[in-house]
C-alpha cells in the first residue's frame, strides 16, 4: 500500500468507510463460522484476489459497464468535452502532481446532466451535461477530477469495493438464511410451532438490520467525500462554476426525508452550495 493511499484512508472522510468494512467483515466471518468455515485463510485469500481484480483494468471496465458508460465515439462530443477536461486536468495536475497521468473520458447516454468519477482514472459524463455552458461543465469536471486526485474511489475499492467477491458470497449466504427463515416461518405456521416462526423471523431481520446499519457509515463517508471534492474544485478556481452547476442539476429535487438523507451518497444540494459559500465562493442565486 502506498503512503498516499494510507494517508487518505485514515483521513476524517474515510472513517465511515473503515467502520463499514470492519462491520461487514465481522458479519462475513460470523456467517462463515456458522456454516463450518472456521479458518480465516479462505477469507483472506479471496479478499486479496478481489483487490487485485478491483484495481486492475478489468475491474475498472466492469465498473464502467455497470454504470452504462461507453466510449465517446461522436467527434462533436469529443471536440466539445475533451478540451474542457484538459484545462481542468492541467490545473489539477499542478496542484496534485501525483494525479493519474491519463484520464479516460466516457459518456453515459442519459438526458440528466451529471458526471461521475469511476475507478482510478475514468470520468463519465452524461449526454445531458452537454446542454450546460462550458464554464459550468468545467466546474463539474473539477469536482470529478478531485475524486481522482483524492483517490476516493481507490479507498472504496481497497476497503469496501475491493471485497466484491466477499460481498457476493455474503449475498448468497444472506439468501440462504432468508430461504431458511422463510421455510422455518412456513413450517412453524403449519405446525403451529411459534419457536420456529420466531427463529425464521429473527434470521431474516438480523441480516437486514445489520446491512442497513453498516451502510449508514459507508454513506456518511461518501457524503464527506463530496464535500472534500467540492472544496478541491473551489481551490482550483471553479467554486462559482460548480455552485452554478449544482443549482442547475439539483434545485428541482424534493426535500429529502431524514432516513433518505442518511442513506444518500450525496449531501443535499443546498448544503453543498452553502459549504462552498463558507469557503469564500461568491455565488448568489436568491
Amino acid at each position: 500500500m502506498s503512503m498516499d493511499i494510507a494517508k487518505n484512508i485514515f483521513k476524517k472522510s474515510s472513517i465511515g468507510t473503515i467502520i463499514f468494512f470492519i462491520l461487514n467483515a465481522l458479519i462475513i466471518i460470523g456467517l462463515f463460522a456458522s456454516i463450518g468455515f472456521h479458518s480465516l485463510y479462505v477469507i483472506v485469500i479471496i479478499y486479496i484476489l478481489s483487490i487485485f481484480i478491483a484495481f486492475s483494468s478489468i475491474g475498472e471496465w466492469i465498473l464502467c459497464l455497470m454504470a452504462g458508460a461507453r466510449k465517446m465515439t461522436r467527434v462533436d462530443m469529443r471536440i466539445r468535452m475533451i478540451p474542457l477536461l484538459e484545462i481542468v486536468y492541467n490545473k489539477a495536475k499542478r496542484k496534485t502532481p501525483k494525479l493519474t497521468n491519463k484520464i479516460v473520458l466516457k459518456v453515459i447516454y442519459s438526458p440528466e446532466p451529471n458526471a461521475y468519477a469511476i475507478g482510478r482514472r475514468t470520468i463519465c459524463v452524461t449526454e445531458g451535461l452537454f446542454q450546460l455552458p462550458d464554464d459550468v461543465i468545467q466546474g463539474i469536471l473539477a469536482h470529478e477530477v478531485a475524486h481522482l486526485a483524492y483517490r476516493h474511489n481507490e479507498i472504496q475499492l481497497l476497503i469496501g469495493g475491493g471485497n466484491f467477491i466477499l460481498t457476493t458470497l455474503l449475498l448468497i449466504i444472506k439468501l440462504i438464511y432468508t430461504i431458511i427463515g422463510a421455510f422455518s416461518l412456513i413450517s412453524g405456521i403449519r405446525r403451529r410451532s411459534f419457536g420456529t416462526v420466531i427463529i425464521g423471523l429473527f434470521f431474516a431481520a438480523i441480516i437486514w438490520l445489520w446491512t442497513k446499519f453498516c451502510m449508514l457509515f459507508l454513506m456518511w463517508s461518501s457524503r464527506e467525500n463530496e464535500y472534500d471534492a467540492d472544496k478541491y474544485a473551489a481551490e482550483l478556481g471553479y467554486g462559482f462554476e460548480l455552485a452554478k452547476g449544482l443549482d442547475a442539476i439539483g434545485t428541482s429535487e424534493p426535500q429529502e426525508s431524514f432516513l433518505k438523507a442518511l442513506y444518500s451518497t450525496h449531501p443535499n444540494t443546498h448544503d453543498r452550495i452553502g459549504r462552498l459559500q463558507q469557503f469564500g465562493v461568491l455565488y448568489y442565486r436568491y
